[in-house]
C-alpha cells in the first residue's frame, strides 16, 4: 500500500500548460496574442477620429445652419434684410456702403468663407480635409471591427474541428 502525501502536487499540478484556445484566455482575463498589439493600433484611430469629430462638428453646425438659410433665402426674405457693418469685419465688402450688407449675401459668404477672405476660404479646405480623414478613420474601424469578428468566427470554427 502506498501512501499519498498532501504536501505532494497532483499530477494535473505539475503538468498545467498555458491556455492555447481562444475561450481560456477570454476567462483568465488574458489578452490574446497579437491583441494587445492591435488595440494599440486602434486606439489611436479611435481618438483621432473622436477629436477630428468634436473640432469638425462646429463648423458643420455652421454649414448647415447657413445651408439652411441659403436653401430658404426667399421664404426668410433675406434679401430685404441688412447685416450692420458694426458685426463685420472692417474689410468685408467696403463697396457695399456704410450702413451694412444685405443678409443674404452675408450669409453666402458665410457659408463659402469668403467672409473672413483668403483664411476663411483656407479654413474650410482645412476642414475639408479634417471630413476626409474622419471618414477614413471611420472606415478602418470599421473594417478592423469586421475582421476581428470575421477571425474570431474562423478560430472558433477551428476550433470546433479539433475537437
Amino acid at each position: 500500500m502506498q501512501m499519498i502525501s498532501k504536501i505532494q502536487p497532483t499530477r494535473s499540478d505539475v503538468t498545467e500548460f498555458p491556455p492555447t484556445g481562444r475561450g481560456e484566455f477570454a476567462g483568465k482575463g488574458v489578452l490574446e496574442p497579437g491583441k494587445l498589439a492591435s488595440q494599440r493600433n486602434g486606439k489611436w484611430v479611435r481618438r483621432t477620429h473622436a477629436f477630428l469629430g468634436i473640432v469638425s462638428a462646429f463648423n458643420l453646425l455652421l454649414l448647415i445652419s447657413t445651408g439652411f438659410l441659403l436653401q430658404h433665402a426667399s421664404l426668410l426674405k433675406l434679401d430685404e434684410k441688412t447685416i450692420p457693418r458694426t458685426i463685420l469685419p472692417l474689410s468685408y465688402r467696403p463697396q457695399d456702403g456704410a450702413h451694412g450688407v444685405r443678409a443674404d449675401i452675408f450669409v453666402a459668404d458665410l457659408h463659402s468663407g469668403r467672409l473672413f477672405g483668403i483664411a476663411g476660404a483656407l479654413t474650410l479646405d482645412v476642414i475639408t480635409l479634417v471630413w476626409l480623414a474622419l471618414l477614413t478613420t471611420g472606415l478602418v474601424m470599421y473594417v478592423g471591427k469586421r475582421h476581428a469578428k470575421q477571425k474570431a468566427l474562423d478560430g472558433n470554427a477551428s476550433l470546433d474541428d479539433e475537437e
